[in-house]
């Protein structure tokens, strides 16, 4: 297709006189083209004309976008003003910053009239006119808050998604009469669109300060680079393309990386950030019950009482201001810890969010409801069967009907559906055929959230030959994964959300117990990357017979936490699974960007190879395989 060439051609161009759109006045001035300029201001359109070279023909035309029937208003008097039309800049649009529950409906459809319906109506008014011409373009400047669920630009994002969709559908059908569609994806401009956005409650923006991004002349140079090419979507930010794919294929991935902004939107711009993500503390290592799949009883049986000392978490409590969330789970009953309310309350008060997991036999309602009161944020109870007979024989020493009781008085309890209440199912021989029994029975228990899981640590011989997953596809686990497929339609049909593992192992990056951000306290004060590798022995990994190495970077209170956090065996992690990470990315976003054609799996394959190899210990560990 040869370049398209804006010398000479009539040119109309909306929201005009904001940052981008005045740039882009003032290129396209200096191309020779001729101008319809358009804002609802005539004092603002006054100087922008005044800032354009004396000899444009420029013809001003006062327009409010927001309100129904002033597109055409425009189109008219546009084509009226320049005699015709050949090409259309959708620029004008207006951000709304605030949570979805917060936004009003006045705002949701004055938005949606000035980035959605304005645009879509200059279009089909001027498309008969440029077919009567014989050709015409249309450049629609849309955003990656489209497609990518940024929190607090819900509204925004939504109308420019709709834009987006529906001018991407007229690009198809218009194009066998010579009318071509443009969707740019400019990613951010530095202008005062932050600074003149709407908002709620004060909502900050997503710039540090009012202006932020590419200095708006680059932009206006790249935005008409791409309407000269072929029609289509121009993404100016690749990163911004890379969100948008990523969320689509990889949203999980994608809700990690906006947590940041998430925190920020929700609690206020005044968070500073937090060096860690979460310390696991292990409360502890005591148990109540003698799980068959326990992989912990043997160690248990040689560390006393097993309970945390108050001067251990009197180490982490002055760092808790640098913890973004503390979990007080570890290889015991944390129940068992008689401070535990109190940790929670301490933890809670300093602004981390807080969680335990809990077989649930000792979770009575006194206790329930002062966890509760502590500020307690998720709760999850390990049932692993929704019958008696099968469930006390998997949790020995546990009580069936007890935890249901206690399970349904604490979720009873809850305000506002806080805490988030799970359940773990750890699937097994003995139970997998109850997968939607147990589905029904957390609905019925209330609970918000059932978590699949393997039988993935193994310690000895404790829980070795329970696990259901292997190395190859196998009918056996076809079959499993269909009915844990079925059990999971299930839950959404009764509202539990679920999360389940891998069958057949797929190396990730980084486990869930991510050491990058990440640190575990053991009950006696060390200190490791995880509860695996603090806690190490022999294990089985894949069927196979091998050590779990001890990593230890030293012991609390001797050590002080942030100390701790710049030993060499914790940088050591920290920096390899950066790099992990960081290539992995690379891989994908470079395949996305350039259109690679190839599936989601080669390029994990592909990415996977690339990566440099894990550390020892996780190499063996089946939480870095997702089963």
């Amino acid at each position: 297709m040869q370049k398209y060439s804006f010398e000479g051609k009539h040119v109309l161009i909306t929201g005009a006189t904001g940052g981008l759109g005045s740039a882009l006045a003032r290129k396209l001035a200096d191309m020779g083209t001729h101008l319809a300029v358009t804002s609802r201001s005539a004092k603002a359109l006054d100087e922008l004309i005044s800032a354009l070279p004396k000899e444009t023909r420029v013809a001003p035309v006062v327009a409010d976008l927001s309100v129904p029937g002033q597109a055409d208003f425009l189109a008219a008097g546009a084509i009226e003003a320049l005699g015709h039309i050949d090409c259309l800049f959708n620029n004008a649009a207006v951000g709304y910053f605030a949570l979805m529950q917060e936004t009003t409906e006045e705002r949701i459809r004055l938005l949606f009239e000035l980035n959605t319906f304005s645009p879509l109506a200059l279009i089909k008014a001027l498309v008969p006119h440029m077919k009567s011409r014989g050709a015409g373009r249309i450049v629609n400047i849309v955003s990656a808050a489209g497609r990518v669920p940024i929190p607090s630009v819900g509204v925004y994002g939504g109308s420019k998604s709709a834009l987006a969709t529906m001018a991407n559908t007229m690009r198809l059908e218009l194009e066998p009469i010579q009318i071509d569609i443009i969707n740019v994806y400019p990613g951010t401009i530095d202008s005062s669109f932050e600074e003149n956005a709407l908002r709620e409650r004060d909502r900050p923006g997503l710039c540090p300060t009012d202006r932020c991004g590419d200095p708006k002349w680059e932009i206006a140079d790249q935005v008409l680079k791409a309407a000269e090419g072929p029609p289509g979507e121009v993404w100016l930010d690749r990163k911004g393309k890379w969100f948008s794919v990523a969320a689509l294929i990889w949203p999980k991935y994608v809700d990690r990386r906006l947590k940041a902004v998430q925190d920020k939107v929700i609690r206020g711009s005044s968070v500073k950030p937090r060096r860690w993500r979460l310390v696991q503390v292990e409360s502890s290592m005591a148990c109540n019950l003698k799980c068959v799949m326990c992989p912990w009883k043997e160690f248990r049986a040689t560390c006393g009482t097993g309970i945390m000392e108050q001067e251990v978490w009197d180490a982490i409590r002055p760092h808790l201001s640098d913890i973004r969330s503390v979990d007080f789970t570890g290889g015991g009953e944390p129940l068992l810890q008689p401070r535990l309310v109190e940790w929670t309350a301490e933890a809670h008060a300093a602004g981390c969010e807080t969680g335990v997991l809990t077989n649930g036999l000792l979770l009575t309602e006194d206790r329930g409801r002062r966890l509760i009161a502590a500020g307690l944020d998720w709760i999850c109870i390990s049932i692993d069967a929704p019958d008696k007979e099968t469930y006390e024989a998997i949790r020995i020493g546990s009580n069936f009907e007890q935890v249901c009781r206690n399970v349904a008085a604490f979720t009873r309890m809850r305000s506002n559906g806080k805490p988030e209440t799970m359940i773990n199912f750890v699937m097994m021989p003995s139970n997998f055929h109850q997968l939607e029994d147990m589905v029904k029975l957390s609905a019925h228990l209330s609970v918000d959230q059932i978590n699949f899981k393997q039988c993935d640590v193994v310690r000895g011989d404790q829980a070795k030959g329970l696990g259901l997953f292997g190395r190859e596809e196998t009918r056996d686990r076809a079959r499993m994964q269909k009915a844990l497929g079925r059990a999971r339609s299930l839950a959404k049909k009764l509202g539990v959300r679920t999360t389940a593992f891998q069958f057949i192992p797929k190396e990730k990056p980084v486990c869930d117990q991510d050491p990058r951000d990440e640190m575990f306290v053991r009950f006696d004060g060390h200190a490791g990357p995880c509860i695996n590798l603090a806690m190490g022995g022999p294990t089985t990994f894949l069927g196979r017979d091998v050590m779990m190495p001890t990593v230890h970077y030293g012991r609390l209170p001797e050590n002080d936490l942030s100390d701790l956090w710049d030993t060499e065996p914790c940088k050591f992690y920290r920096e390899r699974f950066r790099d992990r990470v960081r290539v992995y990315e690379e891989t994908f976003m470079g395949a996305l960007v350039g259109d690679s054609m190839r599936s989601a799996d080669r390029l994990h394959d592909a990415a996977v190879k690339r990566m440099p190899e894990a550390a020892e210990g996780c190499k063996i560990c089946h939480y870095l395989y997702d089963v």
